[in-house]
């Protein structure tokens, strides 16, 4: 499923690029993926949409943004045509208000009333917000589901070194992270793709390079993770953000399924009590 998603990306990000002329007052099918189309219209409506999301996308070119409308677009519309063939996309998600919740407040929004004002600035209706929602929800559980069976618990080590982390606790360093997660294409190597991704961070900001080059879910927030405990990272992360000072970012960490740079954005301690069984 992997090779054949990406490699659709590529085609018909190839044929987007070289035969883009829309007149925004005519709307005209830009792309077909299946039975899903993009319009250039629904290309203004993503751009509205990622930039409400992350208002630092108005800082980069025009033409650059469009691009990264188009191929966010795509990515949607290629999970939709396989999600259709497991879920009902009509039937409701009981779990739909806490996403929405918790994108609101990501925005610093106290509720959906200011949300939906929010996103009518930007020309969105929230009913389009939480079909896109869903979709990328029922990705991740088409994901889940296809590879838990790989998964194995081990419960009574999971429980020890929990008991081992809630000692450190009492006295816990954060770290205020974002993130770019990326992996390869055919013939890229990973010198030359990190000195792409460098150059757009110096040039555009750590914000922007995450929603052009991130495949991770946070890349519409501008790789935002919020804070993590250092007791949550793996001793290989740490060992990289050891070296990473307030504002600045990491060199790419090798991970099983492709490559991370995370973002310090800031470090506090805090210093609470833990209920273990909680």
């Amino acid at each position: 499923m992997k090779i054949k998603f990406y490699t659709i990306i590529l085609i018909t990000s190839f044929f987007i690029n070289t035969a883009y002329s829309v007149a925004l007052d005519k709307v005209e099918i830009i792309i077909k993926i299946e039975d899903e189309i993009i319009t250039n219209l629904d290309v203004v409506v993503e751009k509205n949409y990622l930039i409400a999301l992350n208002n630092s996308l108005k800082e980069i070119p025009a033409k650059q943004i469009n691009t990264i409308a188009k191929n966010s677009l795509i990515r949607e519309k290629i999970k939709k045509t396989e999600i259709i063939k497991f879920f009902d996309l009509t039937k409701p998600d009981s779990y739909m208000d806490e996403i929405i919740k918790d994108l609101y407040l990501r925005l610093n929004l106290n509720n959906e009333k200011n949300f939906i004002k929010y996103l009518s600035k930007y020309d969105l209706k929230i009913n389009n917000i939480k079909e896109k929602l869903k979709i990328e929800t029922l990705w991740n559980r088409l994901i889940f589901d296809k590879y838990k069976k790989s998964l194995r618990i081990d419960e009574k080590k999971i429980e020890n070194q929990l008991r081992n982390k809630i000692k450190k606790e009492a006295h816990n360093q954060e770290f205020n992270l974002s993130e770019i997660f990326f992996d390869l294409n055919l013939n890229e190597k990973i010198e030359e793709k990190t000195k792409l991704i460098n150059k757009d961070i110096d040039n555009l900001g750590f914000e922007n390079a995450s929603t052009i080059y991130s495949k991770s879910n946070t890349a519409e927030f501008g790789g935002k993770i919020g804070w993590i405990k250092k007791s949550q990272l793996s001793k290989e992360i740490m060992e990289e953000l050891k070296l990473v000072k307030d504002g600045n970012y990491s060199n790419p960490i090798k991970l099983e399924n492709g490559y991370l740079i995370l973002k310090i954005n800031k470090k506090r301690t805090t210093q609470k009590k833990i209920d273990f069984n909680e």
